[in-house]
């Protein structure tokens, strides 16, 4: 609703500018300019001010761009007067995207992006910004899987996820601590990766307290996906429409594939729930239970697998006993 608000009173803002400085004597083409400019002055000014998405410098460095583009067209059509002269919608086109154009060349040459990549159109096509919550630092396997490469675009984390790290990491708990303080050395660890590049960001929403709140409404700006290990924000995330990169369904898929009717070779350490049952883990973690061999906890054993049990925990196989392993 506000931004149909917002985009309204800017088009109205460019209509009436545009009359007003044609009233005053500009040309149709002049006072169109200034009226895009004016309007682009005031949408710049409302990102700002009310919903802090852009810097000082952003700004600064448009202007700054768009008063050298609107210089430039001045002496290209003084320079080519004759042929714009012959043909003067050439003029109107001139002064109507050289401005923008570098003002936005501006911005971004500004910021550290090379002029191959802006002038790729294909670059970046296909990667998404990757914004890391809380949970997912403090699990510290990003680490290595942004080491891998299996991430792409360009990781955020944002400041307010620090600063609850850094509440984490005073905590006079002593579990508590250890947490936060893991988390702020994955973050070091992240900032070290060449690639992919990794960032803070520093921008807050002040108006959301709530920290996966403010996760949530900041990946729906940017378009961002998010990183995390958080079963309930997973729930939230997507309902509201964010995409969810999460580590624990990662790790799950990455899981040996295991059939019914297949052998496997498993160390028996605990009883099972049930009577006579056994429970043993494979390398993975997996949890495999074994009918009718409470008797041989403590020895390797070669089961058949019966069934597969997939829950939001992890998977677990049910077995029988072949023979024990010596």
């Amino acid at each position: 609703m506000i931004s149909r608000v917002m985009g309204g009173f800017l088009l109205i803002l460019l209509l009436i500018s545009t009359a007003i400085f044609k009233h005053y004597g500009f040309t149709f083409t002049q006072s169109l300019i200034i009226g895009m400019f004016i309007s682009a002055a005031s949408f710049l000014f409302y990102e700002f001010l009310m919903k802090r998405k852009l810097k000082v410098k952003t700004i600064l460095l448009f202007s700054a761009g768009f008063f050298l583009g609107l210089f430039l067209a001045e002496g290209i059509r003084i320079s080519l007067f004759s042929l714009f002269k012959s043909f003067p919608y050439l003029q109107e086109i001139l002064f109507l995207t050289l401005p923008y154009l570098f003002g936005l060349a501006a911005v971004e040459v500004a910021g550290n992006r090379p002029i191959s990549e802006i002038l790729k159109e294909e670059k970046g096509l296909y990667t998404t910004l990757k914004v890391v919550d809380t949970s997912a630092l403090i699990d510290g396997r990003i680490v290595e899987i942004a080491k891998l490469g299996f991430i792409e675009g360009k990781i955020l984390i944002p400041r307010f996820v620090l600063e609850e790290l850094q509440i984490l990491a005073d905590s006079t708990d002593h579990m508590v601590r250890t947490k936060g303080k893991k988390g702020l050395d994955i973050v070091s660890q992240l900032r070290t990766l060449e690639k992919p590049p990794v960032e803070i960001y520093e921008r807050d929403m002040p108006r959301i307290k709530d920290v996966d709140s403010k996760l949530v409404e900041l990946c729906r700006r940017l378009g961002a996906k998010l990183i995390t290990t958080d079963y309930n924000l997973n729930r939230v995330a997507s309902i509201k429409g964010v995409e969810i990169l999460n580590i624990n369904d990662l790790a799950n898929a990455l899981k040996p594939v295991v059939a019914v009717g297949e052998e496997l070779v498993v160390f028996l350490v605990k009883e099972g729930k049930e009577k006579n049952q056994a429970v043993g883990y494979l390398d993975d973690g997996t949890m495999v239970v074994v009918d009718d061999a409470k008797h041989l906890i403590g020895h390797k054993v070669k089961v058949l697998v019966n069934n597969l049990l997939q829950t939001s925990s992890g998977k677990i196989i049910f077995a029988r006993v072949k023979e024990v392993v010596k």
